[in-house]
């Protein structure tokens, strides 16, 4: 299992989940093992997923999934949940202020709202940088969030941090014999320090009136 999904698997068991993002760029992903919304499916008790592709989401639907076509940074659901996960999508948004929002109102509150998002000191992206002049980042993305950037952007909107995690699955991202040569180096640099890892995953909850 993906060690991000593993991490997050404990937070959504036995809960109503809501799964923002959860086609993941295209309908083959879906189809892939370890697709999260499929592995949350598997131990929550009810996944509604989110996604503003239409063919996507309609497919899923006649596959019998429960999803919804919308915006994440404008839905109205008209409904809480026990958690809401959003996996690697905050990188690719556009009002990360408008997002957060529409996260609040959806959450139960003592719920929980988790999400992953590429860790931007990764060594990995620094060789990348010297060996292509650019850090390889996903087109889409708009923004690189360290934690502590998060953590802030997430405390002015009354959150505050339960679990902070890292994982190292680089090995997905950088792939040919050249980076073979690099893996030992991020290796050793990520044992060292665990903040150098690929993913930052990271749980909130809302403070305490």
């Amino acid at each position: 299992m993906d060690p991000r999904i593993g991490w997050m698997i404990g937070f959504v068991t036995g809960k109503s989940v809501l799964d923002l993002g959860c086609v993941r760029h295209s309908i083959e992903e879906t189809e892939k093992p370890g697709w999260l919304h499929g592995e949350i499916k598997k131990v929550a008790r009810r996944v509604v997923g989110v996604d503003y592709l239409e063919q996507p989401v309609l497919q899923l639907r006649q596959k019998g999934y429960e999803v919804v076509c919308a915006d994440v940074e404008v839905m109205q659901l008209d409904e809480k949940f026990d958690a809401i996960v959003a996996g690697d999508l905050i990188e690719h948004l556009n009002n990360f202020g408008k997002f957060i929002e529409r996260v609040k109102e959806h959450l139960n509150p003592d719920g929980v709202f988790i999400l992953t998002t590429p860790n931007p000191i990764n060594p990995l992206r620094f060789i990348s940088v010297l060996l292509r002049g650019e850090s390889g980042a996903n087109s889409e993305h708009t923004c690189w969030f360290t934690e502590q950037v998060i953590r802030q952007l997430f405390d002015r909107y009354n959150f505050e941090v339960i679990d902070a995690h890292y994982v190292d699955d680089s090995y997905q991202y950088y792939r040919g014999w050249k980076w073979m040569l690099f893996f030992p180096i991020n290796y050793i640099l990520v044992r060292l320090r665990p903040k150098f890892a690929e993913t930052l995953c990271i749980a909130f909850r809302l403070k305490s009136s």
